[in-house]
């Protein structure tokens, strides 16, 4: 399998919670981050289940982006209008 190399910038708190977790698991940065990455497409691709749950993660995140930022929430919709 041919590879190529990412470059993401990210939070340093996102990325030390990855190395985090990448030692947890034993792994190197490399191999954890291309397994969560390749999960969350085979989850995309996967039966409804799967895709609605990765919806709802990936709202959640921006959701909490939304907020991080200091944008107000009203009049917003709720998850549970979103997702039904």
């Amino acid at each position: 399998m041919a590879l190529t190399q990412l470059n993401a910038r990210v939070p340093e708190e996102l990325a030390q919670a990855v190395r985090d977790s990448a030692q947890r698991a034993g792994m190197s940065v490399q191999d954890y981050v291309a397994d969560v990455l390749a999960a969350d497409q085979a989850a995309a691709d996967g039966p409804e289940e799967l895709r609605r749950a990765r919806a709802s993660m990936h709202a959640a995140v921006a959701y909490e982006r939304w907020l991080s930022t200091g944008r107000s929430e009203a009049g917003a919709m709720s998850m549970d209008e979103v997702f039904g």
